[in-house]
C-alpha cells in the first residue's frame, strides 16, 4: 500500500480522491496540510482512506515530519510552483495541479527545479488522457490527414461565472484565464500534433463581466439578488448548477477577461487558432478542435462526445461516438489517477511536468502578447 499526502485539500483534491476510490486504489492518505484541517478531518472521519491521517496547518510542517510515497498539491494556483519545488527537492513523486506556474519568474524557478525529474511528476491534464483525445491522437498519427496545415480550437465555457464569482476572479492568484483555462487546450493540441508553438499573437476582451458596482459586493447583499442573470441565486436555483462563490460579477474589483483569441505559429508552418469565451450558458458550451490536413480533416467536441473524420479523396465521413464514464473531465480524471499510481510504482508519467511547462510557456506568451498587442516568441 502506498501513502499519499495532500497539500491543499479543496475541490480538485476531493474530486481526484473520488477517482482513486473508483479505481479501488491501494493507497492511504497519510497526511493533509491545509488551513482548514479541522474541518477536513471532520468531513473524512468515517472514510477508510483517511483512517490514519495526520493533519497539519501548513505544508512545511508536513514535509518536515512525513515521508509519503507521493504528494498531491491542490492549493491555489499561486502556490503551485513554490510547493512543487519543495517536493521535487525531496525526490518525492508529485501530482501537481495546473497551471504549474502563474508568471515568468515561477516558470524559470520550476524549470530549474524539475530538471531531470519531469517524468516523476503528473500534471493535472485530464483532457489529454480522455479516450476521445487518445482516439484523435491515433487518427492524426495514422497519417490519414496528410500534412497538417491548421488547428482551429475553441473553448466556450458554459460555467464561466465561476471565474468572476469566486477567488478565480483574482489574476494574482491564477495568472489569468490563459493559464487557468487555455493551459488544458494548449496541452492537448501540443499532444495531438507533436509541435511546440513558436510565436503567438493574442487579444483579450471584457464586455460582459464588468461594471461599476461597489468593490467587495456579495450577491446576497445586492437588491438584484433574485433577478440578476449572473447572481449566485440564478446559478443555484435557475441554472441548477453548483455555486462556487457569491462575489458580484459586475463589481469594480471583478478581474479576468471574458473572451480571448490567440494565433500560434509552428516550425512546420501550420497555424493554431484558439478562442475562449466565458459568457455562454448550457448547450452553447463547446470544447474541442478541428485539425485540417491536405488529405483529410478531423474534429471533436468534448461536450457532444463525438469525433468526425472527413476524407477528401474517398470521399467519406466517419463519426466516432464516445460514452464517458461518470465523473469530471470526460473520463480523464480516472486516467490521471492511474497515471499517478504508475508513477508511485516507478513508471514515468504520461502527463508529465515537461508537458506542464510547455503549456505554461504558451499561455504566458499569449498573455504577454495580449498586453503588448503584437506577435512575440514563445520562450521555453
Amino acid at each position: 500500500m502506498k501513502t499519499v499526502a495532500f497539500i491543499g485539500y479543496g475541490l480538485r483534491a476531493f474530486t481526484m480522491m473520488k477517482a482513486f476510490r473508483a479505481l479501488e486504489a491501494d493507497i492511504t492518505v497519510s497526511a493533509v496540510a491545509d488551513p482548514r484541517w479541522e474541518q477536513i478531518r471532520q468531513e473524512n472521519r468515517d472514510d477508510p482512506y483517511f483512517s490514519n491521517t495526520r493533519y497539519y496547518e501548513d505544508a512545511d510542517k508536513l514535509l518536515e515530519k512525513e515521508e509519503p510515497d507521493g504528494v498531491f498539491i491542490g492549493t491555489r494556483c499561486s502556490m503551485h510552483t513554490p510547493l512543487a519545488c519543495k517536493v521535487l527537492e525531496r525526490n518525492i513523486p508529485l501530482f501537481l495541479e495546473k497551471p504549474v506556474c502563474i508568471n515568468r519568474e515561477q516558470y524559470e524557478t520550476l524549470r530549474a527545479a524539475a530538471d531531470g525529474k519531469e517524468h516523476r511528476a503528473v500534471v493535472s491534464f485530464p483532457l489529454r488522457l480522455s479516450s476521445i483525445t487518445l482516439e484523435m491522437k491515433r487518427i492524426v498519427d495514422s497519417g490519414a490527414l496528410g500534412r497538417i496545415t491548421m488547428v482551429q480550437a475553441v473553448n466556450n465555457v458554459p460555467y464561466g461565472s465561476v471565474y468572476y464569482h469566486s477567488w478565480y476572479r483574482d489574476p494574482t492568484e491564477t495568472g489569468g484565464l490563459f493559464l487557468q483555462k487555455a493551459t488544458h487546450d494548449m496541452d492537448y493540441i501540443h499532444f495531438l500534433i507533436g509541435e511546440r508553438p513558436q510565436t503567438v499573437c493574442a487579444k483579450t476582451t471584457k464586455l460582459h463581466f464588468t461594471g461599476d458596482r461597489p468593490a467587495g459586493l456579495r450577491c446576497p447583499d445586492c437588491p438584484e439578488y433574485h433577478t440578476c442573470l449572473e447572481s449566485s441565486y440564478t446559478v443555484d436555483h435557475i441554472l441548477k448548477e453548483d455555486v462556487q462563490g457569491d462575489a458580484c460579477c459586475f463589481a469594480r474589483d471583478t478581474g479576468n477577461e471574458d473572451g480571448a483569441c490567440a494565433i500560434f505559429t509552428t516550425a512546420s508552418g501550420a497555424l493554431i487558432s484558439y478562442n475562449h469565451n466565458f459568457v455562454v450558458k448550457k448547450s452553447a458550451g463547446r470544447r474541442g478542435c478541428r485539425i485540417i490536413g491536405t488529405e483529410g480533416s478531423v474534429e471533436f467536441d468534448f461536450y457532444t462526445a463525438e469525433i468526425r473524420q472527413d476524407r477528401y479523396f474517398t470521399p467519406q465521413s466517419i463519426t466516432h461516438q464516445f460514452h464517458f464514464p461518470a465523473g469530471q473531465h470526460f473520463g480523464g480524471d480516472e486516467q490521471l489517477a492511474l497515471d499517478f499510481l504508475r508513477v508511485l510504482d516507478g513508471s514515468p508519467a504520461q502527463s508529465d511536468l515537461q508537458a506542464g511547462l510547455v503549456s505554461a510557456a504558451c499561455c504566458l506568451a499569449a498573455r504577454e502578447s495580449a498586453e503588448l498587442e503584437r506577435f512575440i516568441p514563445v520562450d521555453y
